[in-house]
């Protein structure tokens, strides 16, 4: 873990408050690592996946381990695959707090053999990368950073790095089609988001980046490359880092490393249509 004491909402030296953290594709990969990485420094800890509880009671129970005694520990499970579920995750949570410090979005997926659409129309690389998290985002956003500083840690990749966002083509229809292919161009979107609610945060105690956490060996990278790559728990110290910083509004994180994201990301105009058609695709969901 990192050992220096800089303040943040993952745990702040200097207060006396404990952090709510809302962490999403929580129970496998990067996503069960950093659960287990920010346990300790949660005042209540909101943990998200896609099993239903019976089936992840071991890592809940390592988790309520590693947390101060008496802290709540809530888990709520939700299909990205499926957006109405992530707008009832929303309510979930909200019903569990009403304020959130900490704001990890971890959940994704790997891009499917073959161009896959879900029930919502969406090529599903897209929707459970990019527009579920915005969505989940979006029904959260009035709890997070409102009455002390909060943070939005959006987790991507630098495979956006070398990808294109097709704005008039967001599901894929009419572009070659390849798993890693639809999955740099979703996260291209989250970090284009994320610089977009970056430029138009509700409020300015609210700091809002995103982060490539490293090349990590999950079920995710070997789905669609053949390397290897270091343990989840490399990953949640990367993760844990950069949540405990501020005053890094828009910041895109390499690692630990504040980095240029895709020059498509930092466009505003691009950024701005985008959002439009985010609205339009979530306009049942909002």
């Amino acid at each position: 873990m990192p050992t220096d004491p800089t303040p943040g909402p993952a745990g702040d030296p200097s207060t006396s408050r404990t952090p709510t953290i809302v962490l999403t594709g929580g129970t496998s990969g990067i996503g069960r690592a950093t659960a287990l990485a920010l346990a300790g420094t949660a005042g209540h800890l909101v943990l998200h996946g896609l099993e239903p509880e019976h089936d992840v009671t071991d890592l809940l129970d390592a988790v309520r381990a590693a947390m101060r005694p008496g802290t709540p520990l809530t888990y709520v499970a939700a299909d990205y695959g499926d957006l109405a579920a992530v707008t009832g995750l929303a309510r979930q949570i909200r019903a569990s707090t009403d304020r959130i410090d900490l704001l990890v979005n971890n959940a994704a997926r790997p891009g499917p053999a073959t161009r896959t659409i879900s029930d919502d129309g969406n090529e599903v690389t897209l929707q459970t990368n990019y527009l579920a998290p915005v969505l989940l985002t979006t029904g959260l956003l009035d709890l997070i950073g409102r009455d002390a500083p909060g943070r939005i840690v959006n987790v991507a990749s630098a495979t956006h790095l070398s990808a294109t966002l097709y704005l008039d083509d967001l599901s894929l229809a009419h572009h070659p089609y390849s798993p890693s292919t639809a999955y740099a161009h979703s996260k291209l979107a989250l970090v284009t988001y994320s610089c977009w609610l970056a430029a138009h945060r509700p409020r300015r105690s609210l700091d809002v980046v995103s982060v490539h956490p490293g090349v990590i060996s999950t079920q995710l990278l070997h789905a669609m490359f053949s390397i290897g790559g270091e343990r989840p728990e490399q990953a949640a110290v990367t993760l844990r880092y950069v949540a405990a910083r501020r005053d890094d509004n828009g910041t895109y994180y390499d690692e630990r490393r504040p980095a240029p994201p895709n020059p498509q990301a930092s466009d505003p105009a691009t950024q701005d249509r985008l959002h439009d058609l985010t609205a339009r695709l979530l306009r049942d969901h909002l």
